[in-house]
């Protein structure tokens, strides 16, 4: 499907994907700095200039989850492309922001016990996107595109807030600590929505 012919929320969710790379470039110069202190500039310990222009990134990709979503719903726009890669674009932005911060807190001083428990639950929404896309391959054999379920959305609208301010929190305890809570909450309906998956297309697991 050529992108120019995708219909506005299929081109919403296709730019979503492209931001993925943008992150993991900006990532890796921030990794930079903090090894050197070289191409980025501190604002408040931190916090550098990077840290904002990566969490401005990540905003405008959770912007354009909600766009197509309302857009969608209001254009009564249906396609299996919007089912199926709507849900995945939002496990990559995620997903993928979520282990590289877990990289970037291992040079992060300060809140360590908070940083275990922000890279547990990555570890665990990771393995369950993982185990929730190799059911929806299977049951894709079947011709079955099974959308985002109810629990998944408000996974998913927990943890990019919870994000946000965890790429803003830098050695701010308070900051650091809603967008912890957020990404625990997160964390929870990540399992319950991986469970209804599981209840719902085990029957498409193959032998």
């Amino acid at each position: 499907m050529k992108f120019k012919n995708m219909n506005l929320p299929n081109k919403l969710t296709t730019m979503r994907m492209i931001l993925v790379p943008v992150m993991i470039v900006l990532f890796v110069l921030h990794l930079i700095y903090l090894e050197t202190s070289f191409c980025d500039v501190a604002i408040y310990n931190d916090l550098t200039v990077l840290n904002i222009v990566m969490t401005v990134v990540f905003l405008l990709a959770s912007i354009t989850d909600y766009l197509d979503g309302h857009i969608a719903r209001k254009r009564k726009i249906v396609s299996d492309y919007g089912k199926m890669m709507d849900p995945l674009a939002d496990k990559l932005l995620v997903n993928t922001t979520m282990m590289a911060m877990m990289v970037c807190n291992m040079y992060q001083r300060g809140f360590i016990w908070m940083s275990v428990i922000a890279i547990s639950l990555s570890i665990i929404t990771i393995a369950r996107d993982i185990f929730i896309d190799a059911l929806r391959m299977q049951s894709l054999k079947k011709n079955v595109v099974v959308p985002a379920n109810i629990y998944g959305k408000i996974k998913t609208a927990t943890l990019m807030p919870g994000i946000v301010f965890l790429l803003l929190g830098g050695t701010h305890y308070i900051i650091y600590l809603i967008g912890l809570i957020l990404v625990t909450i997160g964390g929870i309906f990540a399992i319950i929505s991986g469970i209804k998956y599981f209840m719902n297309l085990k029957q498409y697991i193959g032998d």
